[in-house]
């Protein structure tokens, strides 16, 4: 759990008055990475024990799990179609989902900005400060404020309002708290992804990632970079389309993929969003569904496969990948292109056919 033990190194630096983005007692030399608005929010891990704090680790990670699907259903599935039996079997299942696991593994906090999101958007329309959460989520992570420019394009400007409201409260908050290090991580440490990780890194599961390790070399010239910009625009485009044609249920998780697939880096553990994509196909297998519906919900096999940790993760050698292996390393970067074709898709089904009345038949029979 060596994310955890770095959060709790954050929220020791914080009591200490030690340099937040400096050198920490961490493993492996990791440095905080987040805003400094989630290192006040770690200061009470440092009042557990180690051992304490990995078991409640473990035990809040799996609460979230369920918590994540029992939101997830409510956003894809508001009719209540689903039965409460599926929360139990639904959570165990999306445990041994790779992002899931590995999360849970490195003690992240990838299912609480998740369960933030998804619990903000399943409120009711109109509802007192929506929008809060989101904007808290934005404070400690930064990634969610995709969600934010979500609200924007799709026409709720007051909830995108009170989100930015409350995420710029947050950096006023670290601001009061921690001046230095809130300067210096929204002027400078905001904009270097090679703080975060190795870009090449195989467990980098975004559009930058996986043309790093193809061209070889981090610095990617215009070419390479227009094969960024484009699928993200593509994939904006795709989840605005499927807002208007669908709604939140298939335009959030869109939104989500979108904002993985945009992103310097998107470690395989920031894919959650796995979780509500296969809850929302679920529910389209139990009525009239097209053959891409079928085979994105087949696809779902990459996430418990673990596929993406067949290849290697080691410095260096992501740049002598044989075509296989880079073909493996994509998998997550694919799956979430293809979410996003999707997703914009008209729902072109067959409608049911509903049964004749018997008299008719018998009538048929007859004649």
């Amino acid at each position: 759990m060596v994310d955890l033990v770095v959060y709790r190194a954050e929220g020791l630096a914080v009591r200490e008055g030690l340099d937040l983005y400096g050198p920490l007692n961490t493993p492996h030399g990791l440095a905080a990475t987040y805003p400094p608005f989630a290192a006040l929010l770690f200061v009470p891990f440092t009042y557990l024990p180690l051992r304490v704090l990995l078991g409640v680790g473990v035990a809040v990670n799996l609460l979230l799990v369920a918590v994540v699907v029992r939101l997830s259903m409510r956003l894809v599935d508001p009719g209540g179609r689903l039965g409460p039996a599926v929360v139990p079997a639904a959570t165990t299942f999306a445990i041994w989902f790779e992002p899931v696991f590995t999360t849970m593994r490195y003690g992240q906090v990838n299912l609480a900005v998740a369960a933030m999101v998804l619990w903000d958007f399943t409120r009711p329309r109109g509802a007192a400060l929506r929008g809060v959460v989101l904007g808290i989520a934005t404070g400690i992570k930064v990634t969610p404020a995709v969600f934010v420019v979500y609200l924007l394009l799709t026409g709720r400007r007051r909830e995108a309002g009170t989100a930015l409201a409350t995420a710029a409260a947050t950096v006023a908050l670290s601001a009061m708290v921690l001046p230095a290090a809130t300067r210096r991580f929204w002027t400078d440490l905001v904009f270097d992804p090679d703080r975060v990780g190795r870009l090449e890194n195989a467990a980098n599961q975004s559009i930058r990632g996986l043309l790093t390790r193809l061209a070889g070399t981090r610095d990617l010239d215009l070419g390479w970079t227009a094969g960024i910009v484009v699928p993200s625009l593509i994939g904006l485009c795709c989840t605005l389309i499927a807002y208007r044609r669908r709604g939140d249920a298939w335009g959030l998780p869109a939104c989500a993929v979108t904002g993985l697939l945009a992103s310097p880096i998107s470690w395989t553990h920031h894919w959650v969003w796995c979780v509500p994509i296969a809850l929302l196909l679920w529910t389209t297998l139990h009525g009239p569904h097209t053959r891409a519906h079928t085979a994105l919900f087949a696809g779902l096999l990459v996430f418990p496969s673990f596929l993406v940790w067949s290849v290697p993760h080691l410095p260096g050698q992501e740049w002598h990948m044989t075509d296989l292996e880079l073909l493996r390393s994509s998998c997550y970067v694919a799956y979430g292109l293809a979410f996003a074709l999707v997703a914009a898709r008209p729902s072109r089904v067959r409608p049911t056919r509903a049964p004749r009345p018997a008299a008719e038949s018998t009538a048929r029979i007859r004649q």
